[in-house]
């Protein structure tokens, strides 16, 4: 069994930040835009992230980067985002989470079709009891989830992990070259221009003025924890471990999601969220046992 890592740890804490973020969310879009929200806390995340990357000594990249970095971080940021807050505003809460949670078996699948990683059919259980978690996860927790009723919703939301997916493969080759942080940064400075651009309406209507310590308070959470820090966490995953194995702690998220909830909102899980959150664990836990022994007996089948 390969050891907990510290990489690891970080991935797990990257999933907590992101559970934790989905409640500040929650509370965040009652007063704000989504898209004006999204706007102010890119802009900071960016800015931040860039200067964290210039106080560790890393400069501009080198010319020959750049259209990779420009592609990838507008899949990555710009398409990914448009298209999960677009998304989620035409379909179902429950809808949304379910699909994505198959994020890293679409990860999975786009990386083994491309020769990048070769997974075991352990590895593949691994996955699917994971995401199966999830599952149980949204439908204990009481929310509506209706298939076919929102068409367009569940797409634009597929269509978003399809980009997360692609944008964590991808990245994969840069992190190697450029490094963790100066690819996280550039990719997220980049990648929030479109984004920007395509949220005007939303920033002029957004009423400003009216917005509290709380809202603003959100705002600094989503964007110094949700972005720069997760992110940057995220990037040495994939520098470490791989897109697949850090793209299987996204389905943690809704676990430490329900956990925060019952914390800051005294919402009380029920039996069917505590078992969900068992099998996303249990599911992670088979495909680390499985890349074990795939690496100790031989190649993967």
């Amino acid at each position: 069994m390969p050891a907990f890592t510290r990489t690891d740890a970080l991935l797990a804490i990257m999933a907590l930040i992101w559970g934790v973020n989905l409640v500040v969310l929650k509370a965040a879009l009652d007063v704000f835009e989504p898209l004006a929200f999204n706007a102010v806390r890119f802009t900071l995340a960016s800015l931040a992230m860039i200067g964290v990357a210039m106080a560790l000594g890393h400069g501009l990249p080198a010319k020959r980067y750049w259209g990779r970095i420009v592609l990838y971080g507008t899949i990555g940021n710009s398409i990914y985002q448009l298209g999960f807050i677009e998304g989620l505003a035409k379909t179902r809460a429950g809808n949304a989470a379910l699909i994505l949670a198959a994020n890293p078996v679409v990860t999975a699948t786009i990386s083994h079709w491309l020769g990048h990683e070769r997974l075991h059919w352990r590895e593949w259980s691994g996955l699917l009891v994971s995401g199966l978690g999830v599952g149980v996860i949204v439908l204990g927790s009481g929310q509506d989830v209706t298939f076919g009723a929102s068409r367009l919703g569940d797409l634009m939301v597929f269509a978003a992990t399809v980009c997360w997916a692609i944008y964590s493969i991808g990245c994969q080759p840069l992190i190697a070259e450029l490094g963790a942080v100066p690819t996280a940064a550039w990719t997220l400075a980049t990648g929030s221009v479109l984004m920007l651009f395509l949220s005007v309406p939303d920033v002029t209507t957004q009423h400003w003025a009216g917005l509290g310590p709380a809202a603003w308070g959100a705002v600094l959470y989503a964007s110094f924890l949700a972005l720069v820090v997760a992110y940057l966490f995220w990037a040495r995953g994939v520098r470490d471990v791989g897109p697949i194995r850090a793209a299987q702690y996204s389905n943690a998220t809704p676990v430490f999601a329900f956990l925060a909830a019952w914390a800051l909102l005294r919402e009380v899980p029920t039996w069917w969220q505590l078992a969900g959150g068992m099998s996303v664990f249990a599911g992670m836990y088979l495909t680390r046992a499985a890349a074990a022994r795939a690496t100790t007996v031989g190649p993967p089948e």
